[in-house]
């Protein structure tokens, strides 16, 4: 519990310190599209006692999920700071087919998370086309799990990480300006974090287990 309220302290104050730092007033946007991603499996059995390289005892499947979001942005210099809350939903199916540990079945998670992302945006060609702002984002998000599972089968237990933490890449335009000063824009946003499950087959000590994302979808900008 400290390590999570430090965690959320330490954000709140990165935040509030780079804002004292924008030169302009905030302009805001709100955001939604699809996914895939969420929790970030072992695909590694060799680190298991008793398992052999080819043998499939637990693979996972990622279906196409959803979020939505909005962002404020503020002028910092000659590029951007950028901030917001997003949900974001995935659906995944964890299969477990392991004879020598006797666990066989399936297990269906819905994972739902609250995000807080803190990117610097990297303006490009703003002389060119100064209202598109076509720009290449990088930065973090934390992110707080809700995760709701449903076995099938004899499975090991598990245990969910509420709170979780890693580096984002983007990039994102805006090519539409509205008559009104609005812009209609899209972007795409990759994440790799800290792990958000932990079972049998994803252990602490493992490297791969983790959380991941990659997202696609359409902004639009308030003038």
């Amino acid at each position: 519990m400290k390590r999570k309220l430090m965690f959320c302290f330490w954000l709140l104050v990165f935040i509030t310190t780079a804002s004292c730092t924008l030169t302009h007033k905030l302009q805001y946007s709100v955001h939604g599209g699809i996914n895939t991603g969420g929790i970030t499996e072992n695909t590694d059995m060799t680190v298991l006692p008793g398992e052999p390289a080819d043998v499939d005892a637990f693979t996972g499947a990622t279906r196409t999920g959803f979020h939505a979001g909005a962002r404020a942005v503020g002028q910092l210099k000659r590029n951007q700071l950028e901030t917001g809350i997003d949900y974001m939903l995935n659906f995944q199916t964890f299969s477990y087919n392991d004879e020598v540990n006797s666990f066989t079945g399936s297990r269906e998670l819905e994972v739902s998370q609250l995000m807080i992302p803190l990117t610097y945006n990297i303006v490009l060609l703003q002389k060119l086309l100064p209202q598109q702002e076509i720009k290449i984002k990088l930065g973090a998000v934390g992110q707080y799990n809700m995760v709701a599972a449903e076995d099938t089968g004899t499975l090991p237990g598990y245990q969910i990480r509420p709170f979780s933490a890693g580096a984002t890449l983007g990039f994102a335009a805006y090519p539409v300006v509205l008559g009104n000063g609005g812009k209609i824009g899209f972007y795409v946003e990759g994440y790799r974090g800290s792990r958000v499950y932990e079972d049998f087959y994803n252990q602490p000590s493992f490297e791969i287990p983790g959380s991941s994302y990659v997202k696609f979808g359409i902004s639009y900008k308030f003038n």
